[in-house]
């Protein structure tokens, strides 16, 4: 090989020359048993020995010199140039291939290095074909889990009671993220006492959707279903997209449409946006009759949620039945009316929390201050009502400035004077101020105004 060859350049024949030389002069029997006087036969005298020895130094230097240039030549720079590719082979290059026109150790390690950066090329092409092929599946993985997440989110914003608005606006929203360049519609009708926006729109304008048309099957509008006349005026308007509308059905009776729109200019809708869809409606559907019931149920409750008494609509029920008692047997009925003086300041001043807080306490004085027979209830938010059965104005007054007084003690021990709440009080009583519930409500609400507005 390469590094024996220089090996026997670099120390073999120096040591060779080296041995004749020290033979020559310390053996003599050494010298005539190989004949060394034939090897060296111009040595006559101690003048040609020096000459001799001269010569003898520099050839062993030059063939020290030429076993190192060899070396260099064949071993160092090639070792070299396989350690500066194995470096780039570290650091991410395999476009490079190594010279393995040698047979020695270094021809080998050449030849392996090349095989080694050739399988690497080969197994970075598959992996990045296997990438390319399974990059689609990835993108309809990720894409189907934030729809599936989306579907969750929406229903639990259903259970735990999120305003409808923000439920639709939501919907619409995820509906729209089904297609790359899609947007969501739905348009909705007035259903009963629900407050809500009806119609709304992400990813185009809302106002396109003035008088959409609503129907109890889904529609498909793309390159190979052109659009009936009936929907003719709404698609030129969205700008001639593709469009899946699906009805919003609430307790058997079509009430809207929730549609998913695509700007692309040519294709058809998959069969699992399609399903999409229909999921994406009834969770709409599920959301309105959630509201529907909730509605319904406030609507049969007696007691207010957040103070404990009863509601006004109770109210206005009882009232209105002591009055046709009252008118039967001539018998008084007085309605007294209660405003919290200061009180919206000290929401603005302290926050919703503390100003539920005072509610919750105002309430809890006049309930402490009644009878059994006698009926406490919250009116219009911050209002609070008595219904007082067999009392007349005089009685009602009395009870009136009486719970103002305990209302003020329990807030006179408050730090900023901002703070010490108080209760005005506005009264009516039947007949002088009416004979139905409409009437003694209308006379104690106008009172109650007229006190706050002129009470400092």
């Amino acid at each position: 090989s390469s590094l024996v060859k220089a090996s026997v350049l670099m120390s073999v024949v120096p040591l060779v020359i080296l041995m004749l030389v020290a033979s020559w002069f310390a053996f003599p029997h050494v010298r005539e048993f190989w004949h060394l006087d034939l090897w060296f036969p111009l040595i006559t005298n101690a003048t040609d020995v020096s000459w001799w020895l001269i010569g003898v130094i520099v050839l062993t230097i030059v063939v020290s010199l030429l076993g190192s240039l060899y070396l260099t030549m064949k071993i160092i720079e090639p070792v070299v140039q396989i350690t500066h590719e194995a470096q780039r082979l570290a650091e991410g290059f395999y476009d490079f291939e190594l010279p393995a026109t040698r047979t020695d150790e270094l021809g080998v390690l050449a030849n392996s290095l090349n095989r080694l950066t050739s399988r690497i090329r080969d197994n970075r092409v598959e992996l990045q074909q296997f990438g390319e092929r399974t990059s689609a599946p990835n993108r309809e993985i990720h894409d189907r889990v934030l729809i599936l997440s989306g579907l969750i989110q929406l229903g639990e914003l259903i259970s735990n009671g999120t305003p409808l608005d923000v439920v639709l606006d939501l919907t619409v929203e995820k509906l729209a993220g089904l297609d790359p360049q899609g947007f969501g519609v739905l348009c909705l009708q007035p259903l009963e006492d629900l407050s809500m926006t009806l119609r709304r729109a992400h990813g185009v304008d809302v106002t396109l959707l003035d008088d959409a048309v609503f129907q109890s099957a889904s529609l498909l509008i793309d390159a190979q279903h052109p659009p009936d006349a009936a929907f003719q005026a709404l698609w030129e308007r969205l700008g001639r997209p593709n469009l899946l509308l699906q009805p919003v059905i609430v307790r058997s009776r079509p009430i809207g449409v929730l549609g998913i729109g695509s700007r692309r200019s040519s294709g058809c809708w998959d069969r699992e946006v399609a399903e999409l869809s229909v999921v994406f409606a009834k969770q709409v559907a599920i959301a309105l009759e959630n509201e529907l019931l909730l509605q319904k149920m406030k609507a049969l409750s007696i007691r207010d949620e957040l103070t404990g008494v009863y509601t006004e609509r109770y109210l206005h029920q009882r009232l209105a039945e002591e009055l046709k008692r009252a008118v039967l047997y001539q018998r008084p009925c007085a309605l007294l009316m209660f405003g919290i003086q200061g009180f919206q300041e000290y929401r603005q001043r302290h926050g919703e929390p503390a100003a539920e807080r005072i509610l919750k306490n105002v309430a809890r004085a006049l309930q402490e201050s009644v009878t059994d027979i006698d009926r406490v209830a919250r009116f219009q938010g911050t209002e609070l009502a008595i219904l007082l059965p067999e009392r007349n104005k005089r009685e009602a007054t009395e009870l009136s400035e009486a719970i103002r007084q305990r209302v003020a003690l329990a807030f006179s021990s408050a730090e900023d004077p901002r703070d010490r709440l108080t209760v005005l009080a506005g009264v009516a009583e039947n007949p002088l101020d009416g004979v139905t519930a409409e009437a003694l409500l209308e006379k104690a609400s106008s009172a109650i105004r007229h006190v706050m507005s002129v009470s400092p």
